[in-house]
């Protein structure tokens, strides 16, 4: 964020974020549950992430690598350095991190109606002249309709001024756990026999190909048996 709103770094974070809370079926998923789904499932179930005892910094790397595999976001390590750094450290003000994690576990929560959120970063002069989520750190969820007629809440964080982050280059990364952490991990589709059949009799039949095939040296060798 700061001087490149909005730049290549403030998208990567929110896209990554709008895939975690979409409504987009995960492939991997054995239930078949939406991403948000599943993220409402473990904060319901098994993991309060925005309670006193979770950092902003750290939730933010987890939601992040359990969409991409483990790659971390954003991909430029001193753009990274530089939005950890904001949201463990005062840059991120104290109003701000409180409404951002209510409107998250409001959004999150059992009685939620939201179908999906969607993220954005804008440079809009804000009441406190200072980084702001919309509207006025309330952290009361803003609801709107779509074209489907889906439910979505925009989670918009808004910048005063338009300077860029100051470098952080010690910053930990990955960001040191929590102590009440669980794994996000969901429970993989398995695979079909038949495809593990199919798969078998293909490399059977490779191999066999393979070994049946005569090599140029084997050739010269048998012809001049025959001599």
């Amino acid at each position: 964020m700061g001087g490149f709103i909005n730049s290549q770094a403030d998208n990567e974070i929110c896209e990554v974020l709008n895939k975690r809370f979409s409504d987009q079926v995960n492939p991997n998923d054995a239930q078949g549950r939406t991403y948000i789904a599943e993220l409402r499932d473990h904060f319901q179930n098994k993991e309060n992430l925005f309670d006193g005892n979770h950092h902003l910094h750290r939730v933010f790397h987890r939601l992040a690598i359990s969409v991409t595999g483990g790659a971390r976001v954003p991909r430029h390590n001193q753009s990274r350095f530089r939005w950890l750094h904001f949201l463990r450290s005062d840059l991120c003000p104290a109003d701000t991190k409180t409404a951002i994690k209510s409107v998250l576990s409001s959004i999150l929560g059992p009685n939620s109606t939201v179908e999906y959120v969607s993220f954005l970063t804008r440079h809009v002069p804000t009441a406190t002249r200072s980084f702001e989520l919309y509207p006025n750190n309330s952290g009361v969820v803003q609801t709107d309709t779509d074209a489907n007629k889906k439910t979505y809440c925009a989670v918009a964080l808004e910048c005063h001024v338009d300077a860029a982050l100051p470098d952080s280059p010690d910053e930990t990364d990955p960001p040191t756990p929590d102590g009440s952490e669980t794994s996000f991990s969901v429970r993989r589709k398995p695979v079909p026999r038949t495809a593990k059949k199919s798969a078998a009799k293909k490399s059977s039949a490779k191999k066999k190909n393979a070994a049946g095939k005569k090599t140029p040296a084997k050739k010269a060798k048998k012809g001049k048996s025959r001599r």
